[in-house]
């Protein structure tokens, strides 16, 4: 009975340790699962943060290139109603604008000025300006004492540009 007691002993303790080997390993292999888990859980925010700029990204480009491209959508209109403006300067260098006709005229004048201007619509200077072919359409060159090569002397037409975008650049003459 003794060696019976010593046998059963040495077998309950025998499965004793390997319980205890394989709860050692079962928790080493879910620290790993854990482990792992975490790490793919990172990787997925990492993703979705990466996705979520990019959306915001297209997002904002996509209504950038709407408003611009509305904008520039207006551009062949402008440029047809541009001699009409440049019709009315025209005629009010040569009038008297005190007259209570002309008065109407230059309202009008002013008026589609500034829809020009809510449509974002402005003036090159250019008038004493330094040359830039960008900007300036070089027509006629002078020579003019006292001023320096490449300011603009005089403007025959204006030019216009929509935001950075030059739609019509001023016809000008230059020194030389």
């Amino acid at each position: 009975m003794k060696e019976e007691n010593k046998e059963l002993e040495k077998e309950i303790k025998e499965e004793t340790t390997e319980e205890v080997e394989n709860k050692e390993s079962d928790q080493n292999s879910s620290e790993d699962v854990e482990n792992k888990v975490n790490s793919e859980i990172e990787e997925l925010k990492n993703q979705l943060l990466r996705l979520q700029a990019d959306f915001v990204n297209y997002k904002n480009r996509t209504e950038r290139e709407k408003s611009n491209s509305i904008i520039l959508a207006n551009e062949g209109l402008i440029l047809k109603l541009l001699p009409v403006l440049d019709n009315f300067n025209r005629a009010f260098a040569h009038v008297n604008l005190e007259d209570d006709a002309v008065k109407g005229f230059v309202m009008i004048k002013d008026q589609f000025e500034s829809i020009l201007k809510s449509e974002m619509v402005e003036e090159i200077e250019s008038d004493g300006a330094t040359f830039d072919p960008n900007l300036h359409n070089a027509v006629m060159t002078e020579s003019k004492e006292g001023v320096e090569s490449g300011i603009v002397l005089e403007t025959f037409e204006k030019g216009y540009k929509i935001k950075d975008k030059v739609i019509r650049p001023s016809m000008v003459k230059v020194s030389e």
